[in-house]
């Protein structure tokens, strides 16, 4: 029996019996009974700390969205794989549609975990714990003034990137490694000032392109070595203007050729000199001196090697990516894609506060046709 009851507002009157009555509510006796499920939902209240894990294989284990997998340090049946929990979202200092922050935790590391409005089934990670596995990139306290960003090649590690920002006073440094390649896009312009000395050293080839002009100015000595062979090739004409003397010497040969003609002047004296002989011009006159001279009577000129310039070797270009998607989110709003003109009632778009109005610039091209 579940429930009864005993009925006692009977009055005595015509037709009344003394008796005993009761009501109540039976279940079939192979049914078992259970209490109503009217528990509240239980809530975790604070944060917990898990490992993340995934397959054997794989030092990073993720989806689509940067979610990984964790084990709680509770769960005793969880085998540390890729079925140890859900998908857990990972916090970030700042995600929007295809552009923001991303670091995904990696198999092995300690993050800390936290539940939406203490729900059970809304867990979220939100940061990394270092502990005595998982030491920090450098030794503390000794280098406490350091602020790094430093990654491990995937898989089976051996290499790293790495942004590191040292404010020692002092030794105030920053420091960028790039295991493999290091690209850059700058889409206008790019300013370097160096304050004291710089140093280049490119263990292969180098290669530049300027599709414009260049302009380079050195204010004190400058020193180049070509350890090997000097190739230049210029398309136009070249100027070379000294304030003193040039002075160029060749271990075996000097060939100066020219489709038309070669000047060579000199504002006091000119001497072409060679196998023992001489020829010289100045104020006084021309004075020749040789064993033999043979004026219109045979011989022949000598001839020079002549210029091969190599060309320099294809350039390539850095790596790109695209902007994110602000435009999708502008059009899901139904926000305008360009500012509207915002003239004065009753005035003209030459009044509009705007710095780049449509409409002004509309009227303008109009104007000027």
């Amino acid at each position: 029996m579940l429930e009864e009851s005993i009925t006692s507002d009977i009055r005595a009157g015509k037709g009344f019996h003394q008796g005993y009555r009761n009501r109540f509510t039976a279940t079939p006796w192979e049914v078992p009974h259970r209490p109503p499920l009217e528990h509240p939902k239980p809530r975790i209240l604070g944060s917990q700390t898990a490992k993340v894990t995934g397959p054997q294989d794989e030092d990073i284990h993720t989806d689509a969205h940067g979610r990984v997998k964790v084990q709680f340090h509770w769960d005793r049946e969880g085998q540390g794989n890729d079925k140890s929990s859900c998908w857990l979202r990972v916090s970030s200092a700042w995600a929007g549609a295809w552009y923001g922050a991303i670091a995904v935790p990696r198999v092995g590391m300690e993050v800390l975990v936290t539940f939406l409005e203490g729900d059970p089934d809304q867990p979220l990670i939100t940061g990394c714990l270092y502990h005595k596995e998982n030491v920090v990139p450098y030794p503390l306290p000794a280098h406490k003034t350091r602020s790094t960003f430093k990654t491990l090649s995937s898989p089976d590690g051996g290499g790293f990137n790495e942004l590191r920002i040292e404010d020692k006073q002092g030794a105030e440094q920053i420091f960028i490694h790039a295991q493999r390649d290091w690209d850059q896009q700058v889409q206008h312009d790019q300013k370097i000032r160096v304050g004291h000395q710089r140093h280049d050293t490119v263990e292969a080839n180098s290669y530049s392109e300027l599709k414009a002009e260049e302009h380079h100015t050195v204010h004190g000595e400058r020193k180049v070595e070509a350890r090997a062979s000097d190739h230049l090739s210029i398309a136009g004409s070249q100027h070379l203007q000294l304030g003193n003397g040039l002075f160029i010497e060749a271990g075996q040969e000097i060939h100066l050729a020219s489709g038309l003609k070669v000047v060579l002047e000199a504002g006091s004296e000119l001497t072409l000199k060679g196998g023992g002989s001489w020829i010289k011009i100045d104020g006084s006159g021309v004075a020749l001196s040789g064993a033999l001279v043979n004026n219109n009577s045979g011989g022949s000129p000598g001839s020079g090697t002549g210029a091969a310039p190599l060309l320099p070797g294809v350039l390539r270009v850095a790596d790109g990516d695209k902007p994110g998607a602000l435009l999708q989110q502008r059009l899901k709003e139904k926000l305008p894609l360009v500012e509207l003109c915002q003239k004065p009632k009753g005035g003209t778009p030459m009044q509009c506060p705007l710095t780049d109005c449509p409409c002004r610039k509309a009227l303008l091209a109009g104007a000027s046709r």
